[in-house]
């Protein structure tokens, strides 16, 4: 493909750094899933990304060998692809995905751009004790819409951070082990709140801090 760096520089990706994206898969019954992951730029034509073996996403990737990583600046399609409870009847809806083309995997039709990958190579690795997939991505196709620019608001990286930082919780609550980590997280979950009702009060940032944080409570106590 030509100028394929300089598209994925387009979009936003640097070498060696950690970029949030949705990633799209299909199960093995054909029904699409989406989770955000961070994606890092290998080289020219390879990205990678780290998964924890117990995800759905892990497991699409092994069977179908192939994903579309999606670009979004939505925080509700980060936020409900993070957690499908989220969602009516805790599944994403179907009319947000369509097929790839080069791909065996779904695509998010609110993307502001997606990038087609197959899966290369897959690397067991370990990380604080969780079991996790080194993932080797190449570059299929990349698909992006004409928009103008946006404004940057504390508020968005906020709120991904503390997704990101939810679904490790999630995980990690079931481990007794876990308990000092989780509190920290816990913290910066916290932080992050407090954050985003200072700087982005009644928006769609603040809607998704509070659900997230009565989740948060809700797993907890369920513990």
């Amino acid at each position: 493909m030509i100028g394929l760096a300089a598209k994925l520089g387009d979009l936003g990706f640097l070498k060696g750094v950690i970029s949030e994206t949705v990633v799209s898969t299909y199960s093995v019954d054909g029904k699409p899933n989406a989770a955000p992951m961070g994606i890092t730029l290998l080289d020219e034509q390879h990205l990678t990304v780290d998964v924890f073996n117990s995800s759905q996403t892990y497991r699409n990737i092994k069977t179908n060998r192939g994903a579309v990583i999606n670009l979004t600046g939505s925080i509700e399609v980060f936020y409900r692809s993070a957690f499908k409870e989220a969602n009516p009847q805790g599944k994403l809806p179907s009319e947000w995905f369509e097929k790839a083309q080069f791909v065996n995997a779904p695509k998010l039709t609110l993307a502001e751009a997606s990038i087609e990958v197959s899966v290369e190579h897959l690397e067991l690795m370990t990380t604080r004790g969780t079991m996790k997939t080194h993932a080797l991505l190449e570059v299929k196709s990349i698909q992006a819409t004409q928009k103008y620019p946006k404004v940057f608001s504390r508020a968005m990286s906020l709120t991904v951070e503390a997704i990101i930082h939810a679904t490790r919780v999630k995980i990690l609550l079931k481990d007794e082990e876990q308990e000092k980590h989780v509190a920290k997280l816990l913290e910066v979950i916290s932080d992050c709140r407090q954050v985003v009702n200072r700087v982005a009060p009644n928006s769609s940032y603040s809607l998704v801090m509070d659900d997230l944080m009565q989740r948060v409570e809700g797993w907890r106590k369920s513990k």
